[in-house]
This record gives C-alpha cells, sequence and structure tokens, in this order.
C-alpha cells in the first residue's frame, strides 16, 4: 500500500476548487488515477470522465508542491 496526498483543483458552477486528498492505495492493483474513481464510487474510465461525471471543468489533479525553508 501506497499512502499518496494529491490535490484537484478545477471550477464548478463558476466557482474555482481546490480539494486536498489522501489516498492509500496498491500500485500493484490500481494507478493513482484509478484510485482517484474509486474514491468517488464512480464507474468511468478516466479522470476526464470523472470531471465531467461531477460538473468539474478545467479540472485536473497533481501532487502538492512542497518548499524547502
Amino acid at each position: 500500500m501506497i499512502q499518496e496526498k494529491i490535490i484537484i483543483e478545477g471550477d464548478i458552477k463558476g466557482m474555482r476548487f481546490s480539494k486536498a486528498m489522501s489516498l492509500a492505495y496498491d500500485p500493484d492493483q490500481a494507478t493513482i488515477e484509478e484510485s482517484i474513481i474509486n474514491y468517488y464510487n464512480s464507474q468511468v474510465s478516466s479522470f476526464e470522465e470523472l470531471a465531467i461525471e461531477r460538473g468539474w471543468q478545467d479540472a485536473y489533479w497533481t501532487y502538492p508542491t512542497y518548499i524547502l525553508i
């Protein structure tokens, strides 16, 4: 099992959103994108389809940026 922190960003109903998530997944059984889809209990086959299903526009997922101080 791998624990990942990701961020999903996009627009919904004209408002910008940014959602931080922690995902635990087994890389031998699913990709991180498949794990995001499973998190939302969806049957779609890609993140782009998930965004459409959820009403997100210009949506993407990324890893957080860490700044060393």
